[in-house]
């Protein structure tokens, strides 16, 4: 079964208001495609731009593996941002998560 991977990692100031991520989306071994991503938790406005920029790196990386799925753009959304919540306080070391397609 074909995955969607993301690797996530913070990085800028680790201690600021701003929070800044750097995202990797890749599937079946294709070239990943890099989202980097910034905003402050109390800006919803900027938070949804973050993850529409996530959602379309992740769907430029399907697109690239050539792959038929289809995943929700909400679905991509929540995988992107539990992404950017598992690399919050790891001190700028990646986290990889998995998305079945």
């Amino acid at each position: 079964m074909a995955e969607l991977r993301c690797t996530a990692r913070r990085v800028g100031d680790l201690e600021g208001r701003t929070e800044e991520y750097e995202l990797a989306f890749s599937a079946d071994g294709a070239p990943a495609k890099t989202a980097r991503v910034r905003y402050q938790a109390a800006r919803a406005y900027e938070i949804n731009e973050a993850l529409d920029a996530c959602v379309e790196a992740a769907r430029r990386a399907i697109a690239g593996a050539g792959l038929d799925a289809r995943p929700t753009d909400e679905a991509l959304s929540q995988f992107a941002w539990r992404a950017m919540q598992s690399a919050k306080y790891e001190g700028g070391s990646p986290k990889t998560s998995n998305l079945p397609l």
